[in-house]
């Protein structure tokens, strides 16, 4: 079909012709390119909206945490781990890594500059393509150049791939965040569980000498025809079994510093003597619920997020391979046959090399890279679905087991607040001459025992309390760094 200017529709203007054959031939050029294949659709994100989450806001979580204990031991620990525990170490490297990488995609796009200074002594031959009498002579070749490229972002391929790149450096700074809170709530709790293992030895101590107390007086008053043997037995029975349970807390107790110690970096003489209390740890009292500000607060759920977009990303920058490439070389400089010629005017030399390349036979592995990173999406995009859920249900368990343990520990207060009523009636009564010392003794046990599972409640509280912290998203991203910012630091 030939074009006729006269035939063109009333009311609208004709394309210029040089514009018409700019649009043909790009047409052209996209129309001869490796063809996309087909490819199957993206996995779905879950909508954090389908999981029920409430609007209510949780409480502001500071970025050290710890410190809500008031326990100037624990904080040092954790202060310790974060500046010597290698897993920190890797994961700052993990950011350096990224920025680098970010770095290096942004540098893609950008003016390429070089100079360079060349000399080449050689001699050439008589028989060549010079005549002498530069054939057959020794000269110096010397070139003195600046040569550089730049790679326009037509289509946006490179732009695509440094937001891809920055998605990699906030992902990262977002897994090192979730790092360090991971690794201070590891400690926190072992920490409590020290205390409370220090607390029961202490209980486990008390408890052997008022059983040696009892011993004695039931021994005299089976000398004296007042009571049987049997009692003595079970006594012997009992001390024998508390033997057994002070040697399992110390071991305990050294597998509590030894854990502290490798998760802080220190070694293990180091806190020999660390013998912290349940009394001396502040409890956190939170009332809160899991609202959907969850989501953004956690730095794993933030960190897979920055995976996905960033694997959209990617998977964008394998789509625009397809498209033609444009690039455009230039040098300026001088050349000359004689180094003593070379910064004359006449040896100067300058140049333009546009370079347009096409994906015609390249289908292949085109298409085996956008399968690739399509892959890679919908892996990114299952990590996030399997941390959403993870994160919800820690969090949910979490609080559901502190307001358990709160409940427990009330009740077994009031319990522990009873024995203690009993055993000062039970005193009374032998001061009176109403009873005798091995009942006082007697209530004396069963105090210990309650305030034992007191105890035991206590820890548990303090545990679930740094668990609801990490589940909530102690230290969160609010500490992250804008992306750009990350990738420009060196």
């Amino acid at each position: 079909m030939i074009f006729n200017p006269a035939l063109k529709p009333k009311g609208r203007k004709a394309l210029p012709m040089s514009r018409l054959w700019a649009t043909t031939a790009f047409a052209l050029l996209l129309a001869s390119c490796a063809q996309m294949a087909p490819q199957a659709p993206a996995l779905k994100a879950m909508d954090p909206s389908a999981l029920h989450l409430s609007n209510a806001q949780s409480p502001k979580i500071s970025e050290t945490w710890w410190e809500g204990f008031q326990n100037p031991d624990l904080s040092k620990l954790i202060e310790a781990s974060i500046q010597n525990n290698p897993s920190i170490a890797l994961a700052n490297t993990r950011i350096e890594k990224a920025q680098a990488l970010a770095g290096i995609t942004r540098a893609t796009s950008q003016v390429q500059m070089n100079a360079g200074v060349d000399l080449d002594r050689q001699r050439f031959t008589q028989t060549g393509i010079y005549p002498p009498p530069l054939g057959g002579s020794m000269q110096t070749l010397s070139t003195l150049q600046l040569s550089g490229a730049w790679i326009p972002d037509v289509f946006g391929k490179y732009q695509a791939a440094y937001q891809s790149a920055l998605g990699q450096v906030q992902a990262s700074a977002l897994e090192a965040i979730y790092v360090k809170t991971q690794l201070s709530s590891q400690i926190a709790l072992q920490f409590v569980g020290l205390a409370y293992s220090v607390d029961e030895r202490d209980l486990l101590l008390q408890r052997k000498k008022y059983v040696a107390s009892l011993q004695h007086l039931l021994s005299e008053r089976v000398k004296a025809g007042l009571d049987a043997s049997l009692d003595l037995k079970s006594l012997e029975i009992e001390n024998n079994d508390l033997m057994n349970q002070l040697s399992q807390v110390n071991n305990q107790i050294d597998l509590y510093r030894n854990a502290l110690a490798a998760l802080s970096a220190q070694p293990t003489a180091a806190l020999s003597s660390l013998t912290p209390h349940l009394r001396q740890l502040q409890g956190i009292k939170m009332e809160t619920q899991v609202g959907i500000d969850l989501l953004g607060r956690r730095a794993d759920v933030a960190a897979a997020k920055a995976r996905v977009l960033a694997s959209l990303q990617n998977v964008e920058a394998a789509q625009l391979d397809f498209y033609p490439n444009l690039s455009l070389g230039f040098f300026a400089g001088y050349n000359s046959l004689t180094i003593n010629q070379l910064t004359r005017n006449s040896s100067a030399q300058y140049g333009v090399l546009p370079s347009l390349n096409l994906p015609i036979f390249d289908g292949g592995r085109l298409n085996a890279q956008l399968g690739a990173k399509s892959a890679e999406r919908d892996q990114a995009i299952s990590m996030y679905n399997n941390t959403l859920l993870d994160a919800v249900k820690e969090a949910s368990d979490a609080l559901s087991t502190l307001q358990s343990t709160s409940t427990q520990l009330s009740s077994a207060q009031d319990s522990m607040k009873l024995a203690s009523e009993r055993l000062d009636i039970q005193t009374l009564k032998a001061k009176a001459g109403l009873s005798n010392q091995v009942s006082v003794l007697r209530e004396a046990l069963a105090q210990l025992q309650q305030e034992r599972l007191y105890a035991q409640l206590h820890a548990k509280q303090l545990s679930s309390e740094v668990g609801l912290l990490k589940a909530l998203g102690a230290g969160g991203p609010d500490a992250v760094e804008r992306p750009h910012q990350l990738a420009q630091q060196p």
